[in-house]
């Protein structure tokens, strides 16, 4: 099993396409998360009557919302990007049949198939935390140059945000997972993923704030499960303008359990598909 781990990791940080949707997902989570904010922050500052505006836009960048700020990135917009590196992990194997010739080598299929699942799961909480250490030294340096205290979250509810955000993104990577063995197909795994979370998922979910029967169907739904997650820790739901994706909750307990079913579902489910079907 830890051969298997090693092989693995070792054939994924090798690959300039993991590499290439983890730095463009912590672009994207810079820009959005961060840039965004503070340009329009400077561009409102000027305007009196925009003043309070301005002043709310520059609070949510400094690093005293780390935790709002990094954790509602992932619901929608981290979501989608590590479907895709998911899908990529498992789908190159079978672009490029490695898996056929490592099935009739000495190791089991499942364990051959755990060793990536461990591999992903190391990738995703390597991509959470350097969402957070990025956005926490963008926040930092916009602190410095505003001249305002360097006033940090609790490392509690920093370490919790980082928990979440790794869960969130495992489930997201568990379903590229899945569908690129499924497919045996990276692109057509991508493009099922996508339109599964970024279309179908998100059109019920838009649905059940009308017909009140879809809302149990939401709150089993990855996305929904994932943006509820979210607003539990402080971030701000869509409807209350905040980031898309996420939504109002309770509590985090529900949708974390819903997240972790994700998880065992999808890797179980793709790993027992991989062993029971033919090589070819």
């Amino acid at each position: 099993m830890i051969d298997s781990v090693r092989a693995a990791w070792f054939a994924d940080r090798k690959r300039p396409a993991v590499w290439t949707v983890t730095l463009t997902w912590t672009a994207l989570a810079l820009a959005f998360g961060v840039g965004v904010p503070y340009l329009v922050h400077l561009t409102l500052a000027g305007d009196p009557e925009q003043s309070d505006a301005a002043a709310s836009l520059l609070d949510a960048v400094l690093p005293g919302q780390l935790v709002t700020t990094g954790i509602g990135l992932f619901p929608l917009f981290g979501g989608a990007i590590v479907v895709v590196l998911g899908a990529l992990v498992v789908g190159n194997e079978y672009r490029w049949g490695t898996l056929n010739l490592i099935f009739t080598q000495r190791p089991r299929r499942a364990q051959v198939l755990a060793g990536h699942a461990v591999a992903l799961a190391a990738l995703t909480l390597l991509l959470a935390v350097l969402t957070f250490a990025a956005v926490a030294a963008a926040s930092t340096a916009i602190a410095l140059v505003e001249r305002r205290g360097l006033a940090w979250p609790p490392p509690g509810e920093l370490a919790a945000a980082v928990a979440a955000a790794w869960l969130i993104c495992t489930a997201h990577a568990g379903l590229g997972y899945f569908l690129a063995i499924a497919f045996r197909s990276t692109a057509t795994a991508i493009a099922v993923g996508l339109v599964w979370t970024l279309v179908l998922e998100n059109a019920v979910s838009g649905l059940a704030l009308v017909l009140s029967p879809l809302a149990a169907v939401r709150n089993l739904m990855l996305a929904p499960s994932s943006g509820a997650l979210a607003g539990a820790l402080g971030a701000r739901s869509q409807f209350d303008g905040g980031t898309p994706g996420v939504l109002e909750s309770a509590g985090a307990a529900p949708p974390a359990v819903v997240l972790v079913g994700y998880v065992l579902l999808t890797f179980g489910l793709g790993t027992w598909v991989a062993v029971r079907r033919d090589v070819n």
